[in-house]
């Protein structure tokens, strides 16, 4: 009787325990509910455009190519020979060019201690870098249409899905920069070079491939709507440099990259960053002392909010 009875207590107390997180499931489904009904800022696009969708292409490429021309800059050409050599021992070990093999471990290993004396404080030698372009979503209804389906498909299971849907919420660049850990490579093909002498090339072979899997990746996303909102902000910059500005096209360059912003934050770049509301308020602002006449503030207010921009984008990407 007392079994019984405990297991009914303990059948209760699951009940209760069970219904509670039920209730409570369903108020944060409620408050999600709010949170969605929450009406998005200026979903709609900006009816006037000051420039052209291939002047601000012409602006990502410039950056693009910045971003090379700076990567490249500090690449070292010895440190992607030591690679080369690497790939080339490996390969001439699969053709059983064991002699060659073993030249070109020793031709790595000259290279790279010459990298660590050259430079005894580098810990990572710059290698390569890539730059690749993901600018799927256009529009802020676009991306509230997909984010939906993607919501409605995990309600439904389809987990697969809903990454494939979410996947395609992308307005980026993406840096990726190759480097050789130069401290503790050379040990790794001087292993290697030991197992090849000793005629175990299989091993040399793993030791090869260990010696390439440490590179590193240092990755970067940098959202392509602040990238536009930024540009925008430079022409601003300029236009309100003249005493007698033309306050309409301040106003249509604001608009569009007060759009872009919101873009970026719907995107989620940057996180729900307390710095998005600021950025919103700090155009607002501007947009108010362009109505008095008497004030000139906004060419000190734009500058300020052109660098925070480029602060708040270095810092998220």
């Amino acid at each position: 009787m007392k079994a019984t009875l405990k297991y009914i207590v303990i059948g209760l107390l699951s009940f209760m325990l069970w219904s509670c997180g039920q209730e409570h499931k369903e108020l944060d489904r409620k408050d999600l509910a709010i949170n969605n009904s929450e009406p998005t800022a200026s979903l709609e696009k900006p009816l006037k455009n000051y420039f052209e969708k291939s002047q601000l292409q012409a602006a990502i490429d410039q950056e693009i190519e910045n971003t090379y021309k700076l990567a490249n800059d500090k690449l070292l050409t010895n440190a992607k020979e030591v690679v080369e050599d690497t790939k080339a021992a490996m390969k001439a070990i699969a053709d059983s060019s064991f002699a060659k093999a073993r030249k070109h471990i020793e031709s790595g290993i000259g290279k790279a201690e010459t990298i660590v004396v050259l430079n005894p404080e580098m810990a990572l030698a710059p290698l390569d870098v890539s730059i690749g372009v993901n600018d799927v979503v256009t529009d802020l209804k676009t991306v509230e249409k997909i984010a939906k389906q993607a919501e409605d498909a995990l309600n439904d299971g389809k987990i697969q899905q809903a990454r494939e849907l979410l996947d395609g919420l992308q307005s980026e660049l993406n840096i990726n920069e190759y480097k050789l850990p130069i401290a503790t490579y050379p040990e790794v093909l001087k292993q290697a070079l030991v197992l090849a002498k000793e005629k175990k090339y299989q091993e040399a072979i793993v030791f090869l491939n260990s010696a390439l899997n440490t590179i590193v990746i240092d990755k970067k996303t940098v959202p392509l709507p602040l990238l536009r909102a930024e540009h925008m902000l430079k022409e601003i910059e300029l236009l309100v440099k003249e005493d007698d500005f033309d306050q309409d096209a301040v106003k249509t360059l604001l608009d569009n990259a007060d759009y872009e912003i919101n873009f970026a934050e719907a995107l989620g770049y940057g996180k729900k960053d307390k710095e998005f509301k600021e950025i919103h308020e700090a155009i607002e602002e501007i947009e108010k002392q362009m109505l008095d006449k008497t004030n000139t503030d906004e060419k000190g207010l734009v500058k300020k909010l052109r660098m925070k921009l480029e602060k708040f984008k270095n810092r998220i990407s």
